[in-house]
């Protein structure tokens, strides 16, 4: 049988032309796999950029560097959804203006706490946010350590500080601008008005007015813990002078603030387009007012008066100048009102002005109980206690360094972030 015979068909070698055709297409083939993967990379890498720049960096800026050691936006972002928990949207602005101090006190007090010999441990901190449902994050941790930290220093090291007795003396009083009105009003006392009545009518003093006069039990020793800046006035010393039932005379005080002051406003020059060039000079009373402008009208300098005498922060320093009214924005309504009203070189006469704030008026104090050893009301004792623990940490406060690096922006994208986790 005859063999069959295969044709086997031989491939040509490809031509140089065809080569070089194929070689050119495997070359593009690769630059585009490689421009491929390459813009791959520059869209991932945008994308991540994207999300640094808008995310990660923003949360690791920093906003308050305390003795070296730096807080940021995020450590921020989280105090202020902490502490804005229960309040109104409208009002977490409000906590985020006091954030950085509420950060800095935090900072001491756990700093300081364990050179009077107060500590909180790991398992005591990490006990506490598990019942308060709080994540085991830093923010959270130094919140937690500062508040059981703060806790211990007024329980047992502040405590102690504060005695459970001591002399108390049950006071009226009342805070008037002149001995004139304080004597009218000690007339009207001595006819059988009301304390209270009168206390609230008369009083300039923001306290002793809301309170209708009745401050209740004062202590000797901590007047100014109890009562703020009116325990440092010379109320106290007049009180503790009296024995029970007995009216004190009227009795001139120059350190107690009162909601009242008197105006002397004279217009230098006036322009269509910049309003009135006014000085003026804020007096505490009214008699003083008068006795001013007398020594004006004779021929004392304005300004020199103003720098010795004007109770206003704002113009004192440069002789009583307010600024044209319509470029500056004055202190009060008004100076604003007697330098339109007022030609040029004319001194206005004394003009009163409740809202602004003046020292220096006359007591009215009654006694109406004495008690040399009474003993502190628990509520009492805890406002002596806090101040004794806010006095204690701002003494420390002065050998810290503070850097605040906080921005509008930054304080504004966290107060955003908060509301929008509200709104999830």
């Amino acid at each position: 049988m005859a063999k069959k015979h295969i044709k086997t068909e031989l491939k040509r070698s490809p031509t140089k032309r065809q080569l070089s055709k194929w070689q050119r297409q495997q070359r593009i083939q690769r630059i585009v796999t490689i421009a491929g993967a390459v813009f791959f990379a520059l869209v991932l890498g945008y994308i991540g950029y994207g999300y640094y720049n808008e995310q990660f960096k923003p949360l690791h800026q920093p906003v308050v560097e305390i003795n070296g050691t730096v807080f940021d936006m995020e450590y921020y972002t989280k105090l202020l959804e902490l502490y804005s928990r229960g309040e109104e949207d409208s009002e977490v602005s409000s906590v985020a203006d006091n954030l950085i101090e509420v950060i800095e006190y935090g900072e001491i007090i756990r700093t300081e706490s364990p050179d009077v010999g107060y500590t909180v441990s790991t398992d005591e901190v990490k006990s506490e946010l598990e019942r308060l449902g709080l994540p085991d994050e830093k923010a959270y941790r130094d919140t937690v350590s500062s508040t059981m930290l703060a806790g211990k220093l007024l329980q047992n090291y502040f405590d102690p500080k504060v005695p459970s007795k001591c002399e108390q003396v049950q006071v009226q009083a009342l805070f008037v601008e002149s001995e004139e009105t304080a004597k009218m009003v000690m007339d009207k006392l001595r006819g059988g008005e009301d304390f209270s009545s009168l206390a609230t009518k008369y009083s300039l003093e923001p306290v002793t007015k809301e309170k209708g006069g009745d401050l209740g039990w004062i202590s000797k020793d901590f007047t100014n813990m109890i009562l703020g800046d009116l325990g440092n006035s010379l109320l106290k010393d007049i009180a503790f002078d009296l024995e029970p039932g007995m009216l004190s005379e009227p009795t001139y005080d120059g350190s107690a603030t009162k909601e009242m002051g008197y105006w002397l406003v004279e217009v230098i020059e006036k322009d269509e387009v910049k309003g009135s060039h006014a000085r003026g000079i804020l007096l505490g009373s009214q008699l003083e007012a008068e006795e001013i402008r007398a020594r004006i009208e004779a021929g004392e300098d304005f300004g020199a008066l103003a720098k010795e005498y004007s109770q206003d922060a704002f113009s004192k320093g440069q002789g009583g100048d307010l600024g044209w009214t319509r470029q500056e924005k004055l202190t009060s309504e008004v100076p604003l009102a007697l330098s339109q009203q007022l030609e040029p070189n004319i001194l206005s006469q004394p003009s009163a002005d409740a809202s602004v704030k003046t020292k220096g008026g006359y007591w009215l104090v009654k006694v109406l109980d004495k008690d040399d050893s009474r003993t502190l009301d628990d509520e009492t004792r805890g406002s002596i206690k806090l101040k004794l623990f806010g006095d204690w940490v701002d003494a420390k406060k002065q050998k810290y360094s503070v850097e605040t690096y906080l921005t509008d922006e930054q304080k504004f994208r966290a107060i955003a972030q908060v509301l929008k986790k509200r709104g999830q």
